[in-house]
């Protein structure tokens, strides 16, 4: 099945932000569970290393999805770019940050 190009980037508009915002959303879980799990351990009787292995774990997927977060700005970058090459849409509603305002291109090598 193929559609125009017209339709693909107006359906990448809608996606893409939707992808970025997920990120956010599982980011804020997983911290609202950190913080239970570390409040959870503050309970009288709990030792202070109780669920150590677990709350290493999931600092491990914190810094996953932080990667995640970081792939996805280049891909919104990589798409800016490739929408103005092929002049597919506008940005009408401004809702695309400015190519060289995106993110500095050291953070981005950094936390590569």
């Amino acid at each position: 099945m193929t559609m125009t190009l017209a339709v693909a980037s107006a359906r990448i508009g809608r996606q893409l932000p939707e992808a970025e915002l997920s990120l956010d959303q599982a980011l804020l879980a997983s911290t609202r569970l950190m913080e239970t799990m570390l409040l959870a351990r503050q309970t009288e009787g709990v030792a202070a290393y109780t669920g150590q292995a677990a709350l290493l774990r999931l600092a491990k997927t914190q810094r996953t999805l932080l990667a995640s977060q970081t792939d996805m700005l280049k891909i919104h970058r990589e798409l800016f770019d490739l929408n103005r090459e092929l002049r597919a849409s506008g940005d009408e509603d401004g809702n695309c940050p400015d190519n060289t305002g995106l993110l500095d291109d050291s953070l981005l090598r950094d936390a590569a």
